[in-house]
């Protein structure tokens, strides 16, 4: 049998991976073919990259509508070429929701797996997610009650955990000392390192003044280029840079990292931060007329229901922000340790290891 995964940015394409390899293990017959960047690509048979049209912000996103339909013609082109049966479409929204559509309505089996961000946003996307979909499979603990009160159909929803909790099962507490280093972590696109880096890096050279014995290291993403990242380090040169993200977060002191999953890894580590959010003017003006009724952005602070960590969006996301609230909590070791343990504590409503072998499960149990 003949299977599509759609993938849209890193994070999603890791947790791909590893539903692939779980996959492949009840059924080594089953042919993988993706959207994908370098990870998926070694597993599966690539039709298309999701690179060049992966962007954040609504206002960036109308520049690479052309791509993206382009993108779109292609892999269902290449559904119907393949003799695909069933795709596994993960987040990348704007995409997949088509994508959805085209594979139900040609008798495809759809599993959606990690769901649109809807109680977020457009929550009017809840009645075609599950008219189009097979099985929605969502990954935070708050969404299975919020599409049960919104009166979708249950038969069609899975929730077993978030698959972080696989991927970070054997690196969490390696290092028992948290050492002398701030980390920083401004994106794993271009576009959001062109948004949030400056003022990550400008910030570090303000508390580097007063914190001169620490070290400020950029966990560098896998697809982006060194020689990039250097150049975005002209004037920042004592910003060191390292690949290992998740090493870097067991073992750093404070971390400075924009919204995203990355901030739910660095929980997991009990890595207290500060969240930035950065995007250009139009997008974050879109963003805020589209956005209500939804208290913050950060993963953690979502998933406890209160702020436990500062989220600095839009203009107050700015480097003296960023600078105070890091010697803010550092400098207060009750501060540091009640962060900290909240932190620690969001891994328990996350799901029980192994989550992925659990959802691999149940798709091929429909396939």
């Amino acid at each position: 049998m003949n299977v599509l995964v759609v993938t849209g940015e890193r994070s999603a394409e890791n947790y791909a991976s590893l539903l692939v390899d779980e996959l492949a293990a009840l059924d080594k017959t089953l042919n993988f073919f993706s959207v994908c960047s370098n990870v998926l690509s070694q597993k599966t048979d690539k039709i298309a990259d999701y690179r060049e049209i992966s962007i954040i912000g609504i206002k960036e996103a109308l520049g690479v509508v052309n791509k993206a339909l382009k993108l779109l013609n292609t892999v269902k082109q290449s559904i119907v070429k393949n003799d695909i049966k069933t795709v596994v479409l993960i987040d990348f929204p704007e995409f997949n929701m088509r994508l959805a559509k085209f594979a139900k309505k040609s008798g495809i089996k759809v599993i959606y797996y990690i769901s649109p961000q809807v109680w977020a946003w457009r929550a009017y996307r809840i009645k075609a997610l599950f008219k189009y979909s097979d099985l929605v499979i969502p990954i935070l603990p708050f969404e299975k009650t919020f599409f049960n009160i919104k009166g979708a159909d249950k038969k069609k929803l899975s929730y077993f955990g978030h698959p972080l909790v696989d991927l970070l099962h054997d690196k969490i507490g390696k290092h028992t000392e948290k050492e002398k280093i701030i980390l920083i972590m401004p994106g794993s696109r271009k576009t959001e390192i062109a948004h949030n880096g400056n003022v990550m890096f400008e910030a570090a050279k303000t508390l580097r003044k007063t914190m001169s014995n620490f070290r400020f290291i950029w966990a560098l993403p896998d697809n982006i280029e060194k020689e990039y990242a250097e150049d975005m380090l002209s004037g920042f040169e004592f910003i060191e840079i390292e690949r290992d993200s998740h090493s870097l977060m067991d073992r750093a002191y404070f971390g400075i990292l924009k919204s995203g999953t990355t901030t739910l890894e660095a929980a997991m580590f009990g890595l207290p931060m500060v969240v930035v959010y950065n995007l250009s003017k139009g997008s974050y003006s879109l963003g805020k007329l589209i956005i209500r009724g939804v208290k913050y952005i950060s993963l953690p602070n979502l998933i406890a229901g209160e702020s436990i960590v500062k989220e600095l969006i839009g203009s107050r996301a700015n480097r003296e922000n960023i600078a105070d609230e890091c010697l803010r909590v550092c400098e207060d070791k009750a501060v540091y340790n009640t962060m900290k343990e909240k932190l620690k504590g969001i891994s328990g409503v996350l799901g029980e290891y192994p989550v992925t072998k659990k959802i691999a499960e149940q798709i091929y149990s429909m396939i």
